[in-house]
């Protein structure tokens, strides 16, 4: 599974207290947050937004069966090699693997009050993910046709004592599977995967800097550190918790109180992703990125831009709800090496998209604290996010449950 999604890719970028979005915590006051993420994926949306499960499929054909380093099978292709247009028609089907996958994330973040309008923070994610995979036989092996051009086709003895008996040519089973990509392709036995570290951490600046009665605005510069396990080249089951380079990020954003009960926000993020190197497969063709040889490469990942629209529904004190519309775009990606055609392999259908729809309920205790009402400024936030749509990226549904105390 070398796609993955970067869940926790905004820690801090809604609202930091009861109300509006663009307000900061106030100078001297202390933040800490909680953040529990669950999500599950088991399929994407490919470049014609069209929803596919997540699948590595291989075809044992002559080619593939060769590299195969099994005793057994290596006799059973010397028997036919006198016999080139049979031999070439060898094939025992398609197989296809499929994956699955659940994540839970802890994010922690600190934020400290620099002055009423400037805020500094950091957040580290911590990532347990657990990744199925399923065997499944996609099409049918080719034998019938084989022993078809070995009856009629060649007269011998040899010939007609093969046909007849190639069907029982060999019994695949899940071991043959695994020998075709760990001794074949040079992977690491496929499997169950299950895999916990850091993710990548999130520095940033807020500023407010404007606040009016019923409007503001407030912009956030950061970095992303490349804290996080990256895919490794060798695994096809495996979930990177970052993507193994620098990031740097401008957000902007504002909102605007129409009444006590209903405030608008929006806000965008545009992420500048540098380059890095980095080993990876090295694809044959555009139809599979399975691959028996690995590379150095310049890897330029797409840029991004998050664009986000809300609205805080306030019904006390106490409480509110807040639907949210998010949209996330990512530019193409860049690879540099020796090999151009590979370059532009790597490139293809690497841009992606999508837009979710995120429900949020918050119970506060903010203005309660201001009022002397309860002993302790907090919140806890609850909120399920629905992916609508995509391009070239996993489909997530994902539920949070956050905790923020101020001190």
């Amino acid at each position: 599974m070398k796609q993955f999604f970067y869940i926790c890719s905004v820690f801090i970028c809604s609202s930091l207290v009861h109300a509006q979005y663009y307000d900061t915590i106030p100078k001297g006051v202390r933040l800490l947050l909680g953040k529990h993420i669950q999500s599950e994926v088991s399929s994407s949306y490919n470049q014609s937004k069209a929803e596919s499960p997540y699948k590595y499929e291989i075809e044992l054909n002559t080619k593939n069966l060769e590299k195969i380093d099994d005793q057994t099978v290596k006799e059973a292709l010397e028997l036919f090699k006198p016999y080139q247009e049979a031999y070439d028609q060898i094939s025992l089907g398609n197989h296809r693997v499929e994956g699955s996958a659940s994540v839970n994330v802890n994010a922690y973040a600190f934020a400290y009050g620099l002055t009423d309008r400037l805020t500094a923070y950091v957040g580290i994610p911590i990532y347990d993910a657990k990744v199925s995979m399923k065997y499944k036989k996609t099409k049918n092996d080719s034998l019938d046709k084989v022993a078809d051009i070995l009856q009629k086709k060649h007269g011998d003895d040899w010939a007609q004592t093969l046909g007849i008996n190639v069907e029982n040519f060999y019994k695949l089973d899940e071991s043959l599977i695994q020998s075709g990509f760990v001794n074949g392709l040079g992977y690491n036995e496929i499997g169950d995967w299950r895999g916990t570290g850091l993710g990548d951490t999130e520095l940033g600046v807020m500023y407010n800097f404007l606040r009016e009665d019923n409007y503001g605005l407030m912009s956030t510069l950061g970095l992303i550190a490349p804290t996080g396990y990256v895919d490794d080249p060798d695994l096809i089951q495996d979930i990177g918790f970052g993507d193994g380079q620098w990031d740097a990020f401008f957000e902007f954003g504002g909102g605007y109180v129409i009444n006590s009960q209903i405030i608008l926000n929006a806000w965008s993020r545009y992420t500048y992703q540098f380059e890095s190197s980095k080993t990876l497969r090295t694809p044959y063709s555009y139809d599979t990125n399975i691959s028996d040889k690995k590379d150095k490469y310049n890897e330029k990942l797409g840029n991004k831009l998050l664009i986000g629209l809300n609205s805080d529904l306030i019904f006390n004190d106490w409480f509110k709800l807040q639907p949210n519309l998010i949209f996330q775009q990512t530019a193409k990606a860049k690879y540099k090496s020796d090999n151009s055609e590979a370059d532009k392999i790597l490139e293809n259908n690497t841009e992606s998209e999508s837009q979710s729809f995120k429900l949020l309920s918050q119970v506060s205790s903010v203005n309660l604290y201001k009022q002397n009402k309860f002993f302790l400024p907090g919140q806890i936030n609850v909120s399920y996010q629905h992916m609508l749509s995509g391009k070239n990226t996993p489909k997530v549904n994902i539920l949070e449950l956050e905790f923020r105390m101020f001190f």
